[in-house]
């Protein structure tokens, strides 16, 4: 690897006129400077072009129609990017100025890793949020155990377990796409998840210990989705299973689908779908039966009866 690779930062854009700018800002400002930023405009309707073309030869502005998801424009950024590098960011949220170059660092200083994370942060009209996403996953954190940079070699027990990653927090080299191509498009939510579970079966994973992306937090968010992302968060975990040889790897992935299962049960019951509700708590149980499971779906059957006999008034928890 050259010394100083190509990086190409992905944009996938649909009607973000709002914060587009500071996200390519915050690219423009990164301390390493061989970076290619692409951005894929999904079909917008509003100014995003007008304000992508203003940066003239800085952003490469590629234009499709709209696809209803994030997969089929990181895919067109990934088909017509040059980087040796690829990193991916939304284009509402931001890095820090090191965030580059501290993962170009550490791959070509670890050049049998293909695959590396950094920390993230939320932040929304009222500041930055008191915990970073490691801090919030205890058994990863706990891993971590203070350490600037670690590396991995089983990284999908890890990630089964507690998704320590997000769209915008990692970076990888271009031969990694030789085992996972690129998004999987059948997903419109928890496609990113589904992407570098993939790629950490093909190697090992460094993480370095440090935020690399600030989440802006608003209200058109698709966490706001939560059917959306109760969905295809289960349609992505079993994918995963049915598709997963490490035994461990695959519990995990199992009691993460049921929680997601449970979750989608909380949603029809506070949505008055007792019936939906039910059959959700039940396949929840199915996909990970233990004791601890049936007292979850006891707990969540009794909720549903309680709900729909005005016993109880629905809430998220």
């Amino acid at each position: 690897m050259i010394s100083q690779p190509l990086v190409s930062v992905i944009i996938p854009a649909f009607n973000a006129q709002n914060y587009i700018s500071e996200t390519i800002d915050s690219i423009i400002a990164q301390s390493y400077t061989n970076i290619e930023i692409i951005v894929v405009d999904d079909g917008s309707t509003d100014n995003t072009a007008e304000i992508i073309k203003s940066y003239n030869n800085i952003v490469k502005y590629v234009y499709q129609n709209n696809s209803g998801g994030c997969s089929v424009p990181r895919n067109t950024g990934i088909s017509v990017c040059k980087g040796e590098l690829l990193t991916f960011i939304d284009s509402d949220d931001l890095m820090p100025p090191n965030r580059v170059e501290s993962q170009v660092s550490f791959l070509c200083n670890h050049l049998d890793i293909d695959l590396v994370f950094s920390d993230y942060q939320n932040f929304g009209l009222h500041g930055k949020s008191s915990s970073t996403h490691f801090q919030e996953c205890p058994n990863f954190h706990k891993f971590l155990d203070g350490k600037n940079e670690i590396i991995i070699d089983r990284a999908c027990e890890y990630l089964a377990d507690e998704n320590f990653g997000i769209s915008g927090t990692f970076m990888l080299r271009r031969r990694l796409l030789n085992h996972v191509s690129g998004f999987n498009t059948a997903l419109k939510a928890c496609e990113d998840f589904h992407f570098y579970y993939q790629l950490a079966r093909f190697t090992r994973v460094g993480v370095i210990n440090q935020v690399g992306m600030l989440r802006r937090l608003h209200d058109n968010n698709m966490t706001k989705s939560e059917y959306k992302m109760f969905s295809e968060g289960i349609k992505c975990y079993k994918m995963l299973i049915d598709s997963e040889h490490n035994n461990i790897a695959k519990d995990h992935l199992k009691r993460n689908l049921a929680i997601r299962w449970r979750a989608l049960g909380r949603y029809f019951t506070n949505n008055g779908k007792y019936m939906k509700a039910l059959s959700s708590e039940i396949k929840g149980f199915a996909s990970d039966v233990r004791i601890k499971s049936m007292f979850s779906l006891l707990t969540g059957v009794a909720r549903a009866v309680a709900v729909a006999a005005k016993l109880h008034i629905p809430s998220d928890k």
